[in-house]
């Protein structure tokens, strides 16, 4: 599904300009604004509002979701920033606006909400930022406090257009908020397109500015980078477990688990107004894997070789008792630890946490990890793994799954399948159970309703 804008898309942002002048909120549209409202060369718009009208901002863009059809929203807040998706899946629609109050980087204002506004322009009715003060925004933001920053081709070309175009108002500005001889070398560079040289530099862009910062309104500075930091300690570390979004596919190997996760992907990815690489879906195949595989250490401590021929999944014989029990328990400790620092990376980067299997496997498909233990402590062990929020079990009748793969007898498809029917009946409302003999679209479609109705708000 491709990301698209429309009428529709546009009739939104209307509607939100027109109450926004009715309501007296200065506001204006950073960036690639040139075909709105009718077209978007972004996925996004990005709207800088004036500081104390965020609340009234996003209630009018909320009411403007809901009275052109949108049925639910997700919104994600970095700082200042909110970010708001507007979603209806069954008329295929779906937007994503961001409103920032003021204009912050990292917790630091390198210029207020007056200063930017004072270098705004009308454009097709609508409020937008001037060219040179756009060009000049894009060297600075798409730097500052990055520890390795990159420049896109459509990056570099608006910085050099905006040098060759604005030279001295961009090396006055520059020098201002760093000093002459750092804006003399950065302006040299510009026009002679050495944006190496430029990411070198950036480092040293970052102390400038933030010293900068710092000088001109301390206290200020104090209370917005302090708010920034706890903002991510208590979002990453204390609370984390409110901004996770985590779900695992379960299912006998035949069943099309990888088939219907690219296409819930790829819808996914649509609904969030994502692109593929943008990677906001992490899929980890069956444990977190921040431990290595068993058969590598001990490959490495000598003790055994490495089986790397993965084609058949029962292709070992069970580990006796003893090393099953160290195997579990291993494979468990990789469960919590990972789930931790994965689940925790993701939610800083507000990404989906997504098993291709899980550890019910354990219980399920004990030969899988060469487990020979009893019943009940495989299940033990699967209790002290961290839960996701929803579980798709993938279900079909034996004879359609061996029909599409024979890695596993007719029997075994059987057992597995009742297995997992029986941990799905445990847990209703975790468990989701899809029907398999389906097509992968109406699959996928059946799964993203459910993932959108937990992880999004009405309107």
């Amino acid at each position: 599904m491709n990301i698209i804008w429309d009428e529709r898309h546009g009739k939104i942002l209307l509607y939100i300009i027109e109450k926004f002048s009715e309501n007296k909120i200065k506001y204006f549209i950073l960036r690639n604004y040139e075909s709105l409202p009718q077209a978007n060369s972004s996925k996004d718009v990005d709207i800088i509002v004036e500081p104390g009208k965020i609340k009234i901002a996003k209630k009018i863009l909320l009411e403007s979701y809901k009275i052109n059809g949108l049925e639910n929203y997700y919104e994600t807040v970095y700082g200042r920033v909110h970010c708001l998706l507007g979603m209806n899946i069954n008329a295929q629609m779906s937007i994503h606006i961001d409103l920032i109050e003021g204009y912050l980087s990292k917790g630091y204002e390198i210029f207020t909400f007056s200063e930017l506004y004072e270098h705004t322009i009308e454009y097709n009715g609508m409020v937008v930022m001037d060219k040179f003060f756009e060009g000049f925004m894009i060297y600075i933001y798409k730097q500052f406090g990055y520890t390795m920053p990159k420049l896109k081709e459509e990056y570099k070309k608006n910085i050099y257009q905006t040098y060759k175009e604005f030279p001295d108002d961009f090396k006055r500005q520059l020098a201002e908020i760093t000093d002459k001889d750092f804006a003399n070398i950065i302006c040299d560079k510009i026009y002679n397109k050495d944006f190496d040289g430029i990411l070198k530099l950036s480092s040293k862009l970052t102390k400038k500015i933030r010293k900068y910062v710092w000088r001109k309104k301390p206290i200020r500075t104090l209370i917005y980078s302090s708010q920034f930091v706890l903002q991510k300690f208590n979002r990453i570390i204390i609370n984390y477990k409110k901004y996770s979004k985590t779900f695992a596919v379960m299912a006998p190997d035949g069943t099309g688990k990888t088939t219907f996760l690219d296409a819930l992907i790829d819808k996914l990815n649509y609904y969030y107004v994502n692109n593929m690489e943008d990677g906001r879906f992490h899929v980890y195949h069956f444990r977190p894997s921040i431990l290595p595989n068993l058969g590598a250490v001990g490959e490495k401590a000598g003790v055994m070789k490495q089986d790397t021929n993965f084609t058949d999944p029962h292709r070992n014989k069970p580990a006796n008792p003893l090393s099953s029990l160290i195997r579990i328990m291993y494979y468990t400790l990789d469960y919590i630890i990972g789930w931790q620092k994965c689940v925790r990376n993701d939610v800083h980067y507000d990404r989906y946490t997504i098993f291709d299997r899980y550890s019910y496997d354990f219980i399920v498909d004990p030969l899988r990890t060469k487990l020979n233990l009893p019943k009940s402590v495989r299940k033990f062990f699967v209790k002290l793994t961290p839960q996701p929020q929803i579980v798709f079990f993938l279900n079909a009748s034996p004879e359609v799954v061996y029909s599409r793969k024979q890695e596993l007898t007719l029997s075994e498809i059987e057992r597995q399948g009742d297995e997992y029917l029986s941990l799905a009946n445990s847990n209703t409302k975790k468990f989701k159970i899809i029907n398999a003999e389906n097509t992968p679209d109406q699959m996928s479609d059946e799964a993203l309703h459910i993932i959108i109705s937990l992880f999004t708000e009405k309107l």
